[in-house]
């Protein structure tokens, strides 16, 4: 599932609707691609200080979670993982009817909207180095193992609280009102 936030004449605020209504053509299509590019700033930049587009915090990690992360990721934001964060594959698209700008990343969706996912249960063979003068065993890559043991976990659901990181901010609307006004130039008022 994607997740993306579309700017076209019936999305677009009555302001940015009546601007948008005045260009056509190239010069529309070079305008929306400007604005494009100012949004994946915009998204990365809101992203990076784990806010909404309203400005609000992003409700923080559960506590478990949050010290598991801190210690198999220490430093890693909310929604970076495995050095790959939605932003990082965020991108916009120019088409006919206006712009879209969001995500491939599967999990964009239900960091945007929030939801339950569902894990099935699952078995793993898990590999184990014993230490022959302590006793002690560790996890072992299959090379150094000398023991094995299969371990399984039933079907469990996780539920993620709403994270909303794509959409239009306050700031974003003057800037792209602003954007929209250098394309038009000075006739903006003529009619």
């Amino acid at each position: 599932m994607t997740a993306r936030v579309e700017i076209t004449q019936d999305t677009a605020s009555p302001a940015l609707k009546q601007l948008l209504g005045r260009l056509r053509g190239d010069d529309r299509d070079l305008m929306l691609a400007q604005m494009g590019e100012y949004l994946l700033r915009s998204t990365r930049e809101r992203a990076a200080r784990e806010e909404d587009p309203n400005g609000r915090k992003w409700r923080p990690l559960e506590p478990a979670y949050a010290r598991w992360k801190a210690k198999k990721r220490p430093g890693v934001p909310i929604l970076k993982f495995d050095f790959h964060m939605l932003g990082d594959q965020l991108s916009y698209q120019v088409d006919g009817e206006g712009l879209l700008l969001g995500t491939n990343a599967p999990y964009g969706a239900i960091h945007q909207f929030g939801g339950t996912t569902h894990h099935a249960a699952h078995s793993r063979q898990l590999n184990f180095s014993i230490n022959k003068k302590t006793g002690l065993s560790r996890f072992a890559t299959r090379g150094r193992s000398n023991f094995e043991q299969w371990s399984s976990v039933d079907a469990y659901d996780v539920t993620l609280p709403a994270r909303p990181w794509l959409g239009i901010s306050a700031a974003d609307e003057e800037e792209l009102q602003a954007i929209i006004m250098d394309h038009l130039g000075d006739g903006i008022g003529e009619d």
